[in-house]
């Protein structure tokens, strides 16, 4: 993996949106985070009921009902996210096919696919949501 796809991307969309609602406000429903992030209302409501099975956003129907984090912000990671959507256990296929690096002498790119690889989950397990709070109405 090299970064993350494009569900995973959606989702953590989502849940910036999320984040960024203010203490109190109303939890936001799906259509509202569709709109506000551009992006289609059934994508949106499959990513927040996987997130939601996982535990890291709660909704709640009816009158007033919607999504909000299950969880500060700050204790939310965009792998906390991502993982629910990508493989992150496993590191880019080698250049030269996918029987080559682990069969035969490591491509001439290996070290530098794999440090990348840390270095994305590194980054994506250390930065959390909490940059978005207080945003008010994800911003």
């Amino acid at each position: 993996m090299l970064g993350y796809g494009k569900t995973a991307q959606n989702a953590i969309a989502a849940v910036s949106y999320l984040a960024g609602l203010d203490e109190g406000e109303h939890p936001a429903s799906s259509a509202v985070i569709a709109k506000a992030r551009g992006l289609p209302k059934p994508l949106v409501a499959k990513v927040l009921t996987i997130l939601s099975r996982h535990g890291l956003v709660e909704g709640s129907t009816g009158p007033g009902g919607g999504y909000r984090l299950a969880k500060p912000a700050g204790d939310i990671s965009l792998l906390d996210v991502v993982e629910h959507f990508d493989r992150v256990d496993a590191p880019a296929m080698c250049p030269l096919g996918p029987e080559w690096c682990g069969n035969n002498e490591p491509c001439p790119l290996h070290d530098k696919l794999v440090e990348l690889h840390e270095s994305t989950l590194h980054t994506l397990a250390e930065t959390s949501f909490e940059g978005f709070q207080g945003t008010g109405s994800g911003g």
